[in-house]
């Protein structure tokens, strides 16, 4: 008995140093793949650390200074964690304001779904538009056979962009309102990226930047996201007019990079003290996290946000109603962000770009 013990208590004590490393893994500065994957998981890492922890007080374990080590990493893993996502809090105070009223030449609304290139059940996102009826419809991962089903909506959404492709980055954008813009590779070839100018029904002009960047995974490490990212949230900046960007950005919301993103851009996350909104994994509720993002600039509030019923891909649609505040001509950030955050960003578009060097002369 004491020998089946042992072995229950070195397995845990082994499990929550695993989880105390990979809680701070992520402080290393790298795009190293394995390092930034567990910028994800920050919510189920924290899970474990609780069970764990408390687990320690159940086992027969003498109370020595190495237990009280023990514990006291837990505790700051398990803290370091939350700071990530605590912002995501209903009690936190919010990025984006919630719009008390509004008039209707000043609304815009967006359906974000990642469809899956393999789902074949199209039908489920032609009922979800025809429920929600958004002005903007992005979909992402479309194939030629999404391309087809999503046809008929054309008479409803005359202004379209399309990239469709089998490596699962295609991508259609469908508007109601007149649009104005095209399709770019900003970084990777076979990896599109769309933007384009929507005139609301009030005639303001509102820029739109949808994305889907690769993810970091064996053999791709995530320099080339991040530079990609940046080189978006400056332009957001540079151009000072009302803006969103939204897409399936690989990236959690939490992350280093995403939180840079917003500085360089100087746009606020609507979820930020209202709720997570996990949209991937739509397979497995415990490990879900939020995938597909919604930025804007201070030139909007809020007016509902929903996560959407599944349509048989591996993320959950996400429906965004927004409403565009009457002094949208005004400039609300300064032209350059501060020196420390573009200090930051210039590392990061580096890396990038030596990242994709590299690639290139692999090729």
């Amino acid at each position: 008995m004491n020998g089946w013990r042992g072995w229950v208590r070195r397995l845990l004590i082994s499990a929550i140093l695993l989880l105390v490393t990979v809680s701070f893994l992520p402080l290393w500065w790298t795009d190293r793949w394995w390092v930034r994957l567990w910028d994800y998981p920050r919510l189920q890492v924290a899970g474990l650390l609780i069970i764990f922890g408390a687990a320690l007080f159940f086992i027969k374990v003498r109370r020595t200074p190495a237990f009280w080590a023990l514990i006291a990493m837990v505790v700051a893993a398990l803290s370091w964690q939350i700071s990530h996502f605590i912002p995501y809090f209903p009690l936190y105070p919010q990025q984006v304001a919630s719009a008390k009223s509004c008039p209707a030449k000043r609304q815009l609304s967006l359906l974000n779904a990642n469809v899956l290139l393999s789902n074949k059940q199209y039908g489920k996102l032609l009922r979800l538009v025809e429920q929600r009826r958004p002005d903007v419809l992005l979909l992402l991962e479309p194939g030629l056979e999404w391309e087809k089903a999503v046809a008929p909506l054309a008479k409803d959404y005359p202004y379209r962009l399309s990239e469709v492709a089998p490596n699962t980055y295609g991508m259609i954008l469908m508007s109601r309102l007149p649009m104005e813009g095209g399709i770019a590779h900003l970084l990777q070839p076979g990896v599109p990226s769309a933007s384009v100018s929507l005139r609301l029904p009030g005639g303001d002009e509102v820029m739109f930047h949808a994305l889907h960047p690769e993810p970091p995974y064996p053999g791709d490490d995530s320099g080339e996201r991040d530079a990609e990212l940046v080189k978006v949230g400056r332009t957001v900046r540079n151009n000072g007019q009302a803006a969103i960007v939204m897409g399936d950005l690989n990236d959690v919301a939490w992350s280093r990079t995403s939180r840079l993103f917003k500085q360089v851009a100087g746009m606020g996350d609507p979820r930020v003290g209202r709720g997570f909104y996990p949209t991937f994994n739509a397979n497995y509720p415990l490990l879900r996290w939020p995938l597909d993002h919604l930025f804007v600039s201070p030139h909007f509030e809020l007016m509902a946000i929903d996560l959407l019923p599944d349509i048989g891909s591996d993320h959950l649609p996400i429906f965004f109603r927004l409403c565009l505040k009457a002094d949208a001509s005004i400039r609300k950030v300064s032209p350059s962000a501060p020196a420390s955050v573009e200090a930051e960003a210039n590392q990061e578009f580096g890396e990038g770009i030596a990242e994709k060097r590299e690639e290139d002369r692999g090729r």
